[in-house]
């Protein structure tokens, strides 16, 4: 079900890791900066796929996925925002949310999905 592009995404990132130029072991004690920088430099990989894998395999409590569309759009709808938010604004709404800026999106997650059910 993938396309040819993203099934060479995912090669490539299969590659990075047997052939040791992405170390897990390493990405698991480096700062998130680190980690972003070295996901974002493999083709195909931005910083929301970094920021998911930060919060989501690394269990980082702070990551925070501003390029999420849902939520932006949560946040915006929970803030009382008209039109959509672009990534920089959410991460500075939620900045005053350190060091659980994770958790914060996995309830905004939560609430678009509720929000989108009482849509339909």
């Amino acid at each position: 079900g993938l396309s040819a592009r993203k099934t060479a995404y995912a090669t490539g990132l299969a590659r990075a890791v047997a052939d040791g130029t992405l170390d897990l072991d390493a990405l698991a004690r480096a700062d998130d900066e680190a980690v972003i920088e070295a996901i974002t430099a493999l083709k195909g990989f931005g910083r929301w796929s970094a920021e998911i894998y930060l919060l989501f395999a690394l269990g980082r409590a702070d990551a925070f996925p501003g390029d999420d569309l849902a939520l932006r759009l949560a946040l915006g709808r929970l803030k009382g925002i008209e039109g959509r938010l672009v990534a920089k604004a959410a991460r500075e709404l939620v900045a005053a949310w350190a060091p659980w800026r994770g958790c914060g999106a996995i309830f905004l997650w939560h609430y678009h999905g509720a929000a989108t059910l009482d849509r339909t």
